[in-house]
């Protein structure tokens, strides 16, 4: 006789159960994969949006007063039209214009969904500076009130006065050392924005960063009469050109400034430190449009609240005897 060993008969009831199990088992990683394959979808189509003609560069809104196209812009900034706008980095765009030489304060941003929004600065010479020891083909540079080499040229421009005692210029773009703008350092563009030199302080920055001060606070319509500011020995010397006219001569030197009426005089003019050059500028201004212009050769605004006049029309006349 031959033993056979049978598997014992499942209860039927238990059976069911485990059918069952495994059949919701079986729709619960179905249920997984519809919903993983959903969100794939929804972001597939999202990404796909993205780059679609509809979110891509159409517009380009500038904000300037330099007279600068959209287009030159656009291409400093390293953009176009009808890239796709999520790939536009604004902050690229910002340092892009930012390094530019004769720009600055930049700023962007994206305005979904078609429109970049660029607002940038223009920076204008106020000085030049001569190449120390160079005779190179353009050994001038232009400087902009942060003290910005700004281009080189082969000649000084006549409009700009120069600045002299300056010894060491770098390549376009770079600050000349002791500007504001050289306060920043390597870390980081330097933009018209966050450059200040206050005029009224009384703590002198600088002699570069005065010198540049000085020639900013100065109104536009009188920048030309000034020729040079020469720095160092502690204290800023200018020489400017103020035109002499009989008309505003002092009547208590009348004689000796009819010889000057109407020659343009070169006049010398000591600042002192860099502090209070608002209130230098000031002086300086009431001087030379109040007080004795025929044959004024120099002066001094060290103490600008007690201007200090030398030249032939400030010469004490003598008192007749009785």
């Amino acid at each position: 006789m031959t033993d056979v060993l049978t598997r014992p008969r499942v209860d039927p009831r238990i059976a069911g159960r485990w059918v069952e199990a495994r059949r919701q088992e079986g729709r619960r990683r179905l249920h997984r994969l519809l919903a993983s394959g959903a969100v794939l979808a929804v972001a597939g189509l999202a990404a796909g949006s993205l780059y679609s003609p509809i979110l891509e560069l159409r517009h380009i809104h500038l904000t300037t007063s330099a007279a600068l196209a959209v287009s030159e812009v656009a291409s400093v900034a390293g953009v176009s039209l009808h890239e796709p706008l999520i790939d536009i980095n604004t902050s690229t765009v910002v340092g892009r214009l930012d390094n530019t030489a004769d720009l600055g304060a930049a700023a962007a941003r994206v305005t979904w969904p078609g429109t970049l929004v660029v607002s940038v600065t223009q920076r204008y010479p106020v000085m030049v500076i001569k190449l120390p020891g160079a005779h190179a083909a353009k050994q001038w540079a232009e400087v902009d009130q942060t003290g910005r080499v700004l281009a080189y040229a082969a000649s000084p421009p006549p409009s700009l006065p120069r600045l002299n005692g300056v010894t060491t210029l770098g390549p376009l773009g770079s600050w000349i050392p002791g500007s504001p703008g050289a306060k920043a350092g390597p870390s980081g563009p330097v933009t018209l924005a966050n450059v200040d030199v206050n005029a009224s302080s009384s703590n002198p920055p600088s002699q570069v960063s005065a010198a540049l001060a000085f020639v900013s606070e100065l109104p536009s319509n009188r920048r030309e009469m000034l020729q040079s500011i020469n720095i160092g020995g502690g204290a800023l010397t200018l020489r400017l050109t103020a035109a002499q006219t009989s008309a505003t001569v002092n009547p208590a030197s009348s004689a000796t400034g009819a010889a000057f009426a109407n020659q343009p005089q070169t006049v010398a003019v000591n600042l002192g430190d860099g502090s209070h050059l608002a209130a230098k500028v000031e002086a300086l201004l009431t001087v030379l449009d109040q007080g004795p212009q025929g044959g004024i050769t120099g002066i001094d605004l060290s103490v600008p609240e007690r201007p200090v006049l030398s030249g032939p029309a400030v010469a004490t006349p003598s008192t007749p005897s009785s």
